[in-house]
């Protein structure tokens, strides 16, 4: 007995030390979100069993970061310029990220989750802000722009939104099937539960798996990391920031 209970005084503290760890790290460092439903394909797709990495910890250290309209512009043209010249040269948008390096990666995950808080095109995940319930949405505004309402709103303020500071607008990238700020309205900052770095699951859709069922060489290890930027859907754009230039 008395083996027993000293056994117990040594095993309880680590049992503690490990639960607590594993607490702390899920809470306010790393966690795993499983994502369903249409509004956010084609960046996560419905049906597929999608989990993607968050990291809780940058929005509660850097907060709501200001994006300056010239800068946003600027990196949005270069990339458009890069997405341009592979198209030129015969390859197409999966060859822009395929061929993007390593090093390009970690400096986009170390710039995005560790140096900055939200801005404009962070996929987060968030508390819904009527429901008891989580969603994925991309942040289009934050406290301060004015969103143009390209699918509507109203006619008395020219379709346009004043976003208030402390608040998020939020869309889903299928925008055609995303009930979202346009519903509710801009939401605030403080539901955020934390910001998407990647797709861990489906695999193929974040690592080397070789040669895929067609043959075809699938290698998309850049493509699985979720950073910043536009919705992909030509569809319908949505909603969109008004810009300086644009005033």
């Amino acid at each position: 007995v008395h083996d027993f209970f000293q056994s117990i005084t040594l095993f309880l503290p680590r049992v503690v030390a490990f639960c607590g760890t594993v607490h702390v790290t899920t809470t306010y460092g790393l966690s795993t979100v499983s994502c369903e439903g249409p509004s956010m394909e084609p960046t996560i797709i419905d049906g597929s069993f999608t989990c993607v990495l968050i990291d809780r910890f940058s929005h509660r250290i850097f907060g709501l970061e200001k994006n300056d309209d010239d800068e946003t512009d600027d990196d949005s043209d270069e990339k458009e310029e890069q997405l341009a010249s592979c198209q030129k040269e015969g390859s197409d948008e999966k060859d822009y990220f395929n061929n993007t390096t390593w090093l390009d990666l970690m400096k986009g995950v170390w710039e995005q989750h560790f140096t900055s808080g939200l801005q404009r095109g962070d996929v987060v995940i968030l508390h819904h802000p009527t429901k008891e319930a989580t969603i994925c949405k991309r942040i289009i505004g934050i406290g301060g722009d004015t969103i143009v309402r390209t699918d509507g709103g109203s006619r008395e303020s020219n379709h346009r939104v004043k976003v208030q500071p402390g608040h998020l607008w939020i869309e889903g990238d299928n925008t055609l099937q995303s009930h979202d700020s346009r519903a509710y309205g801009a939401v605030p900052a403080s539901l955020i539960i934390g910001k998407v770095v990647c797709r861990l699951w489906p695999l193929r859709d974040y690592a080397s798996l070789g040669l895929d069922a067609n043959g075809m060489e699938h290698f998309q290890r850049v493509r699985g990391r979720i950073g910043r930027g536009v919705r992909k859907n030509e569809r319908f754009e949505g909603s969109h920031v008004l810009r300086k230039r644009d005033c």
